[in-house]
């Protein structure tokens, strides 16, 4: 366990530099593809070797220790910081739909929600490229209702997001108190925020609404950790809901469950909050019409990622994704990998956990490992790799390592 836990450490500080600083260097990033490829599969593999630690979700600070004012402090900074760095952005870069139409999209969307409109939702949007059909899930625009009822700019609800997601690291990170890992992570997440709030080529928070999904991923991996299944049902709906990414780990969730876990209840309470959100999000307000547009998505990735190779080939070439590999002649093929793989590969983990000899395998944080596995896998191999994308995994990473390499007490955790 010591080998395995030092070596995460490793993959999520190879990780961490390759989805960060180490898109500084042009003619690296080739090579830092393929190390980025390679620590995450690593990580997804490392947790299947680390003891389960149950997260308390109760947990209460104690006075006793001073743990909870280093705590306080690194979020009264952090806040500082995040606040700072999302105003300069709202005050350099105004947003317009040329730059990037997917947040006026969805302020269309969610104007249109609070009018009353919901059978409009969905309708074209005529002020934005002639005509727009709008494809997001509730899960992710309706954040922006907050932000059109205030009238505030929506990128403070994305940056709001980020923040809570860095919150959840900070409460894991106690565990690590007086340790010498303890710095090393603070590091790890301090490059990483640095990262994604100073640099201008990824358009995380200029433009984005990627600090949503990134903080529904947090709350699934928190709701993996503390294995409060209702909550892992609600926090996986609005994975769902938002990204697609998702997609692959289901059914090796549901097949998990059956054939490893086998505890009805928690099945039960995973499909119920999960279809519970998906009927009071979608069905209910505006039927099956938004379920209808994401099935068609799939099909239409292809003729953009032609578009984008002929207009905008940096995305490619300058970000992790492995299409730089696969070219502009290929995009059919990598797409077949990209469907395949990331179905059939989580459902092969579940089979191989459950009917190889067991001296063959192991059995610890399975559906944190199938979720690691699935994004790596995704994201990897997406059509049109625009960086911004990437740290949704980091973030899964960060928060997943942060907790299984914590000593102590293996379970029950306060």
């Amino acid at each position: 366990m010591r080998a395995a836990r030092n070596l995460l450490f490793v993959f999520l500080v190879l990780e961490t530099f390759c989805v960060t600083y180490a898109l500084k260097f042009p003619a690296l990033v080739s090579l830092a593809t393929i190390l980025y490829t390679m620590s995450g599969f690593a990580i997804a593999i490392l947790l299947l070797y680390m003891p389960e630690r149950k997260i308390n979700l109760k947990y209460i600070p104690d006075a006793k220790t001073p743990v909870w004012m280093y705590q306080l402090f690194l979020l009264l900074f952090l806040g500082i910081f995040i606040l700072s760095c999302t105003q300069q952005w709202i005050q350099q870069s105004p947003l317009t739909y040329r730059d990037a139409d997917m947040i006026p999209i969805m302020q269309v969307m969610a104007e249109r929600f609070l009018a009353g409109n919901w059978s409009g939702v969905y309708d074209p949007v005529q002020e934005i490229w002639n005509g727009i059909q709008p494809i997001y899930l509730p899960a992710m625009w309706m954040p922006f209702l907050v932000t059109v009822k205030s009238e505030l700019d929506p990128r403070w609800v994305t940056s709001f997001a980020v923040f809570l997601s860095f919150t959840m690291f900070i409460a894991l990170w106690r565990i690590h108190w007086q340790k010498m890992s303890a710095i090393l992570l603070l590091g790890i997440a301090g490059m990483l925020c640095y990262w994604l709030y100073t640099d201008h080529t990824h358009n995380f928070i200029r433009l984005s609404e990627e600090g949503i999904v990134v903080f529904y991923y947090s709350l699934l991996v928190l709701a993996i950790l503390s294995e409060n299944f209702l909550l892992m049902g609600i926090a996986a709906a609005l994975c769902a809901l938002s990204r697609y990414t998702i997609a692959g780990w289901l059914p090796a969730m549901m097949l998990y469950l059956l054939l490893i876990r086998k505890q009805k209840r928690d099945t039960l309470r995973f499909v119920c909050s999960f279809a519970s959100v998906v009927v009071l999000l979608v069905l209910l307000p505006f039927g099956v019409k938004p379920l209808q547009i994401a099935f068609e998505q799939p099909g239409q990735y292809i003729q953009h990622a032609v578009r984008i190779w002929n207009e905008s080939p940096q995305y490619f070439t300058q970000s992790m994704g492995l299409a730089k590999f696969f070219g502009p002649d290929h995009i059919v093929l990598q797409h077949t990998i990209l469907l395949y793989a990331s179905f059939l590969l989580p459902l092969l983990c579940v089979l191989g956990i459950r009917y190889l000899p067991k001296q063959c395998t192991y059995n610890n944080n399975i559906a944190l490992a199938l979720l690691k596995l699935t994004l790596v896998i995704v994201y990897s191999l997406i059509d049109v790799p625009y960086q911004y994308l990437f740290y949704t995994s980091s973030f899964v990473s960060l928060l997943a390592v942060v907790w299984v390499t914590g000593k102590g007490k293996a379970s029950n955790e306060n």
